[in-house]
């Protein structure tokens, strides 16, 4: 097996995405599977910065058996020896994706469905044949993607759940969400327990929030995510 991990990135690095590039690469090799960081606007120049993850189904990729592209505000914790590549399912499927499906459903009832599958934007692992089937969805008219071209519209997300609906995915099939630990929120309880932990800004599930980076801190000096 050749798998691969991705992280996307548009404009000049930060500390927290620095960081996270630097964790995700050590969690590569701790693994034997090879790093990627992508730049600029590759997907589609027109759309979005979080659109731009969608590259992962080029065929740039397709000499990988499996590809997993990260959110470059994803960490792992410092004791994680699990190989993610071993895990089944594609994306992640909490509470808040259930909400977010619903909600592109009323908002774009033509191009949606509640029969198709919905994951969350930070984390998406798929096999070549998964990605291949997606990338025939693509060319020839793709004004629709508009519809979720603006910051908070659902962008990565609903191109790949649009992406879906036309491969003829559905809710029934088999391995479609990876378990919940493959992306926990930082606020959450026990991220020293999580697979790759996603940095936010709240400190609890209602808030209060503290900027990314000082959340990360607490993380590291609690002894959970590698300084």
């Amino acid at each position: 097996m050749k798998n691969i991990i991705l992280q996307h990135y548009d404009g000049e690095l930060g500390e927290i995405e620095t960081l996270s590039i630097e964790n995700i690469k050590n969690y590569a090799k701790k693994i034997d599977v090879e790093y990627h960081l992508i730049r600029g606007n590759p997907f589609r120049p027109h759309l979005t910065a979080p659109c731009q993850k969608v590259y992962m189904l080029d065929e740039e990729w397709d000499d990988y058996d499996d590809v997993l592209m990260l959110d470059i505000d994803m960490f792992t914790p410092k004791e994680l020896s699990e190989n993610v590549f071993q895990a089944t399912g594609i994306g992640l499927y909490s509470d808040t994706q259930k909400w977010l499906h619903g909600k592109i459903v009323r908002s774009n009832p033509t191009i949606a469905s509640s029969n198709a599958p919905y994951w969350g934007g930070a984390i998406y692992k798929l096999d070549r044949n998964m990605r291949k089937k997606f990338r025939k969805q693509l060319g020839d008219n793709e004004s629709w993607m508009l519809n979720f071209n603006k910051k908070w519209t659902f962008e990565d997300e609903g191109i790949m759940h649009v992406l879906a609906y036309r491969a003829g995915i559905t809710m029934k099939d088999s391995n479609l969400f990876l378990d919940n630990k493959w992306c926990q929120d930082s606020y959450l309880p026990n991220p020293e327990k999580a697979g790759f932990i996603h940095v936010r800004t709240k400190i609890k599930p209602n808030g209060p929030e503290k900027k990314k980076i000082e959340n990360l801190r607490t993380l590291q000096e609690a002894g959970i995510v590698e300084r």
